[in-house]
């Protein structure tokens, strides 16, 4: 019997801490004037809606800035053997004054070079032809909608070129490229057979 008096004491107790220790919050209640609430935020939300809208034509209805490129490249030496250009080269370019950016790979095709253009907006075009005579450089780039040609100036050095683009249609824009630093040396094209 003493068992069963301290079992209903321990029952009562354990009842008694779960109604009276544990109570839910008091339930929260909505806003007194929801309906006016509900009216401002959506007055809110169209103003937002329109503001973006115009802004949008606003920004779009301003000219394209255009971006300043500058090449000094200074004047071949005479008599030096032409710069290998053999290698990895980051370029700019600015097609109607949006700035492209990509990577270059100029090697050698048997002793004359060759290689890949990859933008970073467009697919890879194949380097076609290379030539270069002093410090001017002239680049034939294959495109689906036709030739592109590069003419420009080379830098004593040759990790430099600059110059304009000029694409199938006639348009032409500037481009620069500075070839990345590397420890591999490939042969001269003079020493290359022909």
């Amino acid at each position: 019997m003493a068992k069963k008096r301290k079992l209903l004491a321990k029952s009562r107790l354990v009842d008694a801490a779960g109604t009276e220790g544990y109570r839910s919050p008091p339930a929260q209640s909505a806003p007194k004037n929801y309906s006016t609430w509900r009216m401002k935020m959506k007055c809110v939300m169209m103003l937002a809606i329109i503001a973006a809208f115009f802004a949008g034509e606003a920004i779009a209805e301003q000219p394209a800035s255009s971006v300043a490129m500058n090449c000094d490249v200074g004047s071949a030496a005479a008599g030096a053997e032409a710069p290998n250009l053999h290698g990895h080269w980051d370029f700019l370019m600015v097609p109607r004054g949006i700035p492209s950016f990509g990577l270059m790979s100029i090697g050698f095709v048997g002793a004359d070079y060759g290689g890949s253009l990859a933008p970073t907006r467009t697919a890879p075009v194949v380097l076609r032809n290379v030539t270069l005579n002093g410090n001017r450089i002239h680049m034939i780039v294959a495109s689906r909608e036709g030739d592109v040609l590069f003419d420009g100036k080379l830098s004593a050095k040759g990790d430099l070129m600059c110059g304009t683009v000029t694409y199938h249609g006639g348009e032409t824009f500037p481009m620069v490229a500075h070839r990345r630093p590397s420890t591999y040396q490939s042969q001269p094209q003079s020493q290359r057979a022909r």
